[in-house]
């Protein structure tokens, strides 16, 4: 106990000494020296000790430049910052309807939120691509520290809607995918999903078959929501780089081995229909002060009682309680089978589910399956990444976007949220300046 609080009083001095890193950047590059680090290499699963040093954005070899910078871990944990593969960035929601109660936020104010919890690359949900690239422009010319987007365009879908475009035949297929390759998208989301009440219409079979195939000929990953294992099943055999849902059955044995054999991952949807089942009435996780941080008190508050909760919330709820057990269940058959189990949180998209926090609790809910430290940092590190081709560590060449804990992340999945310091694009990152103005109801530019 006296080393661990020693550990946190010597972060917390570090942080007062060079924490304020993002204020200074008219001073000109400098290098990055990280010093006396437990370095934890997802990739390799491994921990060693040894220097990082970062310079323009990047691991380098050696330092180049003139000025230097070093920040001494103490024997803290740096790791890759985190991924989160489905998240709509507009604001938190309450337990009631969107036009009753809702965090707002701006598409770069979720980012920021996003990486104040060391979430460092963000698939984008639902988003209109005339407010994402404008918004994206001012976070590019303003320098403001935030996650990296990864923006796909609207979910391609049966049937039109808020976050969807509609490809209700082979031709509106093409069109859509050569209209995404045009705005150079990084890869796409595709409803393959049976109508049901609060889900969102898949696409026939043909035009899944044609978007599939033509995802494939243009070298676009494909992300699949499906309702049951037979969609599952069905997008795995036609190419699916992941495949994300909460179907309510065991996932078959077969279907494990298919995705296994064919480098399919798998993005449960624990968040989406777990965490408001256990935020709804519990006192001590409405009071985390993890998660006071950054959420308004008025939508905090709606998660203490289900007295107003949105139907649609609602139907989730039921789903989660039902099948919860079952769910987790088979994610764990996934890890074992050697299936690559990858974090999609829904931020913004479903109660219970909020910037940047709810990748922390996914990485609760992957350890309560049973998962192991490795595979539990891989689902947020390493495995998301290679979907987009995309390696993270510490080899020269590699993005410096990473993450300083005060404690080992493998040892539990709460030692992750103990952060010491957050490194986005080679550069320390004011925590502090991430945080929202709770005070107020809206929040603007």
């Amino acid at each position: 106990m006296v080393r661990r609080a020693w550990l946190r009083l010597v972060v917390a001095l570090a942080w007062l000494v060079g924490g304020c890193a993002g204020e200074a950047r008219d001073a000109g590059p400098e290098t990055l020296v990280l010093r006396g680090f437990h370095l934890v290499d997802v990739e390799a699963r491994s921990v060693v000790e040894r220097d990082v040093v970062i310079e323009n954005g990047v691991v380098v070899a050696r330092p180049t430049l003139a000025r230097q910078r070093v920040v001494d871990g103490h024997g803290a944990y740096l790791m890759p910052a985190l991924w989160d593969l489905k998240a709509s960035l507009w604001g938190n929601n309450s337990t009631q309807n969107w036009d009753v109660l809702t965090q707002e936020a701006n598409f770069t104010q979720c980012l920021g939120l996003h990486l104040y919890y060391g979430v460092g690359h963000v698939g984008v949900f639902g988003m209109d691509r005339q407010w994402a690239e404008r918004e994206l422009k001012r976070a590019d010319a303003l320098e403001l520290a935030a996650a990296e987007s990864f923006y796909p365009d609207k979910a391609i879908c049966g049937e039109k809607g808020h976050p969807c475009d509609l490809a209700d035949d082979v031709r509106s297929a093409r069109a859509a995918l050569d209209e995404r390759v045009r705005h150079g998208v990084p890869f796409v989301y595709v409803v393959r999903a049976k109508p049901r009440k609060g889900s969102l219409t898949g696409v026939s079979p043909a035009v899944f078959a044609e978007l599939m195939t033509g995802a494939a000929a243009r070298h676009l990953p494909v992300i699949v929501l499906v309702d049951d294992w037979d969609e599952a099943r069905e997008a795995a055999q036609l190419g699916a780089s992941v495949i994300y849902g909460f179907p309510e059955t065991p996932i078959p044995d077969t279907l494990l081995e298919l995705m296994r054999v064919r480098g399919v991952a798998f993005a449960p949807a624990l968040t989406r229909f777990l965490e408001l089942n256990r935020l709804l009435g519990n006192e001590p996780a409405l009071s985390d002060p993890f998660l006071t941080a950054t959420l308004q008190p008025a939508v905090r508050d709606s998660y203490r009682s289900e007295r107003n909760l949105f139907q649609e919330w609602r139907d989730d709820l039921t789903v989660g309680r039902a099948h919860q057990a079952v769910m987790l269940e088979s994610v764990a058959r996934a890890a074992k089978a050697g299936v690559r189990v990858v974090v999609a949180s829904d931020a913004g998209w479903t109660a219970g589910a909020f910037q940047g926090y709810s990748n922390h609790a996914a990485q609760a809910w992957l350890e309560r399956a049973g998962l192991d430290g490795w595979a539990r940092l891989s689902a947020a590190t390493v495995w998301p990444a290679a979907v987009f081709g995309r390696h993270v560590g510490f080899a020269v060449g590699e993005a410096a976007d990473f993450l300083a804990l005060a404690a080992d992340p493998l040892q539990s999945a709460g030692n992750i949220r103990k952060i010491a310091w957050i490194i986005g694009k080679g550069r320390l990152v004011n925590r502090a300046k991430l945080l929202p103005d709770l005070t107020r109801g809206n929040y603007t530019p």
